[in-house]
């Protein structure tokens, strides 16, 4: 059985710092076990069920910002295209419907353009080098594996081991990449608030490893002193 958030210990309904820390560390346990017997079709596919697991939660963690940012009026819901807020899902919190299935590839391209136009950050997703093409290649074996008609669909190769291990790294880095423009944005203005004096309850964001950043909210910044 699923586990459940425990609202009254305080405990969030997503927690999406937690779900990339944990998927990331099943990653890191995955490629440990792997390095003691590097032939083995089972721990290689263990290291791309983590690999994705982590990159299906990267998209659905962006995803649940957009969607505060939005449901707290930062941003209005009126300025969203229909193709964006297909893509961003429903903004309700319970009981929302599961949104419409996008391939892999199409979702986290999609989802990180709407991150930029969203926080208003100067931000495109790196596809044009040698790294997404792994990615491709990677989502493909991956695919095959998932739903395998032949034995050879479940065959992990030294090649797929490489265009996994690239496209974990390459996704990892773009998130990275969106929530640091994310952080100086808000930074900015933050800093924009404070030298005109202005008290403020707007959040600001932390980053951790993962790349992902949880809000702080502010409640007030000191005037300048006189």
């Amino acid at each position: 059985m699923p586990g459940h958030p425990r609202i009254d210990e305080g405990e969030g309904l997503v927690c999406s710092h937690d779900l990339l820390e944990v998927l990331r560390a099943d990653i890191d346990a995955a490629c440990y076990a792997l390095e003691a017997d590097r032939w083995s079709q089972y721990l290689r596919r263990c290291v791309v069920r983590a690999i994705f697991s982590f990159v299906e939660a990267v998209v659905e963690c962006v995803k649940v910002e957009l969607r505060s940012t939005v449901r707290t009026g930062q941003y209005p819901a009126s300025s969203l295209t229909p193709n964006e807020q297909e893509t961003m899902g429903p903004l309700a919190v319970i009981g929302a419907p599961v949104g419409k299935f996008l391939p892999l590839d199409q979702n986290l391209k999609r989802t990180f353009k709407l991150a930029a136009k969203v926080w208003q950050i100067n931000f495109r997703l790196d596809t044009g080098g040698e790294d997404f093409r792994d990615f491709l290649s990677a989502k493909s074996a991956r695919n095959r594996l998932t739903h395998p008609h032949t034995f050879y669909d479940v065959e992990v190769t030294d090649h797929d081991m490489h265009c996994h291990t690239i496209a974990g790294k390459w996704v990892r880095r773009e998130l990275q990449r969106l929530f640091h423009k994310r952080v100086e944005s808000l930074s900015q203005g933050m800093s924009d608030l404070s030298a005109n004096g202005c008290c403020s309850a707007q959040p600001s964001l932390m980053a951790n490893k993962t790349g992902i950043v949880h809000p702080v909210t502010q409640a007030e910044c000191q005037r300048p002193a006189a």
